[in-house]
């Protein structure tokens, strides 16, 4: 009897180093080739400095953006943390979207309004007039529900102005469709370019 728990007790300590999957840190490692299972982690907690609410006003039009981290959320194929969430757009004080539920939901993943991960510390893309090579900012996508074919870029750069935590924020919608004519106009403006978000 003894042997036989012996024999169950090293098979299953075999079985569970086989199933281990890697934890890698996303800020280093990136590959096409992904491990099945694989972890990538927000190792050194860059996600948790762009967490929270976050509202530009301009008169009557103001962007207000909430951001959750969604920890080991798994895409089908891979572990990875995210940065969640949705956003409320306000022109001529009329709200033209309200996705901010998203960010109360952590399962939604990739089908969140707002989501991404990708950390960058350069200024090779859409960067704000006031990056400096060598900060981290992250690079999201921003999803325009209403109209479908609408997805766009968002850039975040992390800035205190007078003692205040703000966003440096670039938006520039795309049209992932194939249209003969116009385009249809997106229900946020083409380009929001170095927009101040200050934390709630």
């Amino acid at each position: 009897m003894k042997k036989i728990i012996l024999i169950i007790t090293i098979g299953l300590i075999f079985y569970n180093c086989k199933a281990q999957s890697p934890v890698l840190n996303m800020e280093t490692t990136f590959s096409s080739d992904v491990p099945v299972n694989a972890y990538y982690k927000d190792a050194n907690n860059i996600l948790n400095n762009f967490e929270g609410t976050w509202l530009y006003t301009n008169g009557n039009n103001s962007l207000k953006i909430i951001l959750v981290k969604s920890t080991q959320h798994f895409n089908g194929k891979y572990y990875e943390d995210l940065l969640i969430g949705g956003y409320q757009y306000i022109e001529n004080g009329v709200e033209k979207i309200n996705t901010l539920t998203d960010a109360d939901n952590l399962n939604l993943g990739d089908n969140a309004s707002i989501e991404g991960n990708n950390i960058y510390n350069n200024c090779k893309y859409s960067p704000v007039d006031d990056c400096v090579d060598g900060e981290k900012n992250l690079h999201l996508s921003i999803k325009d529900v209403p109209l479908e074919g609408h997805i766009g870029d968002l850039r975040l750069f992390k800035r205190t102005i007078n003692g205040q935590e703000v966003l440096k924020v670039n938006i520039s919608m795309n049209y992932l469709r194939d249209v003969s004519g116009e385009l249809p106009d997106p229900t946020l403006p083409w380009k929001m370019e170095n927009i101040v978000l200050i934390k709630q």
